[in-house]
């Protein structure tokens, strides 16, 4: 009777491990720049703005593209935070570490800004070719004067760089690169254009 029981239970057994979901990953932006180069001295204390982001990428889920037409969703990894949030947070934690401004803000209640850094994510995916995968982000910064709210520089990018392998654990990493590189040049245009003034 065991015997009779044993065998269809182990095959219950099976295929419920079969069926079942795997466990949800959760990831994070962190701008970091190993190189650790400090930016020229702005010398003007900056708030960074909340971040846009477009409706269709801002959302937990971590977005793929299979084709030039089609976006899907990762049923089981997610952002850590929602993109608005960790895009703001890697930005002004890269900006304080870069050391380039003397004070960087998130309240605008706690200081006197000179400077507003507005930031716009367009984009945000990976795209999953037959043979290679990528990471794209493409973004718009734009610092302008704090109280008159006049534009001092722009940049606007579209970047998409390879994972280095099919598998998502790869993309945070890669985009995490594309943010940290763009940003040092939106500061180092920022500088120039302070200093022609």
């Amino acid at each position: 009777m065991m015997r009779k029981l044993a065998v269809p239970l182990v095959s219950i057994i099976l295929l419920a491990g079969c069926f079942s979901t795997p466990a949800k990953r959760y990831f994070q932006i962190v701008a970091m720049d190993l190189d650790a180069q400090p930016h020229a001295p702005i010398g003007k204390v900056i708030y960074v703005e909340p971040v846009r982001v477009d409706p269709l990428y801002d959302d937990f889920r971590v977005i793929y593209r299979v084709s030039p037409y089609e976006l899907k969703y990762y049923t089981s990894v997610f952002w850590a935070k929602k993109p608005d949030v960790l895009f703001r947070e890697a930005i002004s934690d890269y900006l304080i570490k870069k050391e380039g401004f003397p004070r960087v803000m998130i309240d605008v209640l706690q200081g006197d800004p000179e400077i507003a850094l507005r930031s716009n994510v367009r984009l945000l995916e990976e795209i999953d070719n037959p043979k290679n995968w990528f990471a794209r982000l493409a973004m718009d910064l734009e610092f302008l004067e704090f109280k008159t709210g006049r534009t001092i520089v722009k940049h606007s990018f579209d970047r998409r760089l390879p994972l280095e392998a099919r598998k998502v654990r790869f993309l945070p990493g890669v985009v995490s690169g594309i943010l940290v590189v763009e940003l040092d040049v939106a500061v180092r245009k920022l500088a120039e254009a302070l200093a022609a003034k």
